[in-house]
């Protein structure tokens, strides 16, 4: 029974483990981490929450339009529109802060030699992806 004793500190180390993977928006580039991971995963609940209110509004209007356009053979689903228009992550090699000020900031991202920069907002829930500039009708 000198098991007992331990089991405290084992349990402490399980739920210590267990949050390691649980999405972050504290911080710009954990919330688009967080967004790489729940693709990774084929966490589209997840990864429709990484991205700003605005983004989601402009996303929900495009599917309506498709929907429509569609003359109901698509369905209206914005989670299951942007995702199927989605490829696959690269290989995301490195993640950081370029800049930051006020809710605004910038995320460096690189992917298989490539570099991106990708505008980043805070709203009350956290740092989410802001991609209302390049869903804009030119």
């Amino acid at each position: 029974m000198r098991l007992l004793p331990a089991m405290p500190l084992l349990l402490l180390a399980l739920l210590a483990l267990g949050g390691c993977n649980r999405p972050s928006f504290t911080t710009p580039d954990k919330a688009y981490q967080s967004f790489l991971e729940a693709l990774r995963r084929g966490d589209e609940k997840t990864a429709w929450s990484s991205l700003s209110q605005p983004t989601q509004e402009a996303l929900k209007a495009r599917a309506e339009a498709a929907a429509q356009a569609s003359g109901g053979a698509v369905k209206a689903d914005p989670v299951a529109f942007f995702f199927a228009n989605v490829p696959p992550p690269a290989h995301v090699t490195e993640v950081s802060l370029l800049r930051e000020e006020g809710d605004v900031a910038e995320v460096g991202v690189v992917s298989s030699d490539v570099k991106s920069q990708v505008r980043m907002v805070r709203e009350p829930s956290g740092w989410k992806i802001d991609l209302t500039k390049s869903l804009q009708q030119p």
